[in-house]
């Protein structure tokens, strides 16, 4: 489903301080809709281009960097093509979150876990613990989104939005079925 810039126009304007520009031709680049990079942006970072995120600095050697909180690991950056410097130049960092995002929904489908999965490695985690983890992210920028859309937007607007992710129950309390968990660790 192709989303329309002029749904997120008057959502950009709203921003003051970003170059628009750059969340537009991020998204554009990368087939992923604006308002959803908007939404993992104040999930992520508050939309505070500077934020540094090191609570796992002594864990990982890592830290989360700008307003998509992009890591710095290095075979992260080499594959972005860019330097842990680059990243706090707003516009690469939103460019890279929205490749970063880009290849998630390429490996899980347009869902809620591709979502999550844009935060959750689950690396070190069960299938268990990663989905929840995931779902719990998921609900987070679904909750984000709703905040930048509804008060601005018609109804059909942000139901439009989100709506390529609903193949996913978000479930925040429930725990995962059985074949959710045959599912998330097949992956």
């Amino acid at each position: 489903m192709r989303f329309s810039i002029r749904s997120t126009v008057p959502l950009l304007v709203l921003i003051p301080g970003l170059a628009s520009a750059c969340w537009e031709q991020a998204a554009k680049k990368h087939n992923v809709p604006t308002v959803l990079l908007l939404a993992i942006a104040d999930t992520e970072s508050g939309m505070n281009p500077a934020a540094v995120n090191n609570s796992h600095v002594r864990r990982t050697k890592t830290v989360d960097i700008g307003y998509m909180q992009v890591n710095s690991d290095p075979r992260v950056l080499r594959n972005l093509g860019v330097s842990k410097q680059d990243l706090f130049e707003p516009c690469t960092n939103i460019n890279a979150g929205a490749r970063i995002l880009s290849e998630k929904i390429a490996r899980h489908g347009y869902t809620w876990e591709a979502v999550g999965a844009y935060n959750a490695a689950c690396v070190a985690m069960t299938a268990e613990q990663c989905l929840r983890t995931r779902m719990r992210y998921a609900w987070r920028v679904y909750r984000s989104l709703m905040r930048r859309l509804a008060p601005s937007q018609p109804e059909s607007t942000w139901l439009a939005a989100a709506a390529p992710l609903y193949s996913v129950s978000l479930r925040s309390t429930t725990p995962p079925s059985r074949a959710e968990l045959k599912w998330a660790q097949a992956r």
